[in-house]
């Protein structure tokens, strides 16, 4: 192994690290530090031993992704406030099956974790005999959900370095995005 790859490892996981200790701290208040720092450690030493990596990211769609991605998050709050607030909300549950673009096993299981988090939707299942499947549960089948989870993955597709959909799908979403 060269020093260059070594070098760019240690910088992975310095990532990895650097994340991870954030999270604990927005979730804890900057408490048990004591606690967290011995859990860090064995957490990177299962990283480095399972093989697992953070995927590559174009930084240039990091902004798009996280706007898109915290607008949809401001809906989501006003989509669960308004159907709770309201008399009679509009539910037809149901259950549905999204085709899924995406190629890598991590790049569908991180999009099935975010449409979780979009207004109406949980994502259940990946089934990926036959096809690539998501099996979502929604809470009003005639919204358009659709949307939302296209949008959603093809913004994922241009984040990661190793995701592309087809042409027609980049050319819809410039569309969608004016």
């Amino acid at each position: 192994m060269s020093y260059r790859h070594y070098l760019l490892i240690v910088g992975r996981y310095c990532v990895l690290a650097t994340l991870l200790t954030l999270c604990w701290a927005a979730l804890s208040g900057g408490r048990g530090l004591w606690f967290f720092l011995p859990l860090c450690l064995l957490v990177m030493l299962w990283c480095y031993l399972a093989k697992l990596s953070l995927p590559t990211l174009r930084l240039r769609a990091l902004p798009a992704f996280l706007g898109f991605f915290s607008r949809q998050l401001v809906l989501g709050a006003f989509d669960v406030a308004w159907r709770a607030l309201a008399p009679k909300a509009r539910m037809a549950p149901q259950w549905q099956r999204y085709p899924l673009r995406l190629r890598h096993p991590a790049s569908q299981q991180l999009l099935a974790s975010l449409v979780s988090l979009l207004p109406g939707t949980c994502s259940v299942n990946i089934a990926t005999e036959p096809d690539n499947l998501l099996l979502l549960h929604v809470l009003d089948a005639n919204a358009d959900w659709q949307s939302s989870v296209t949008a959603l993955e093809q913004h994922l597709a241009r984040l990661l370095y190793n995701e592309a959909l087809p042409a027609a799908t980049s050319e819809a979403m410039q569309e969608a995005d004016l």
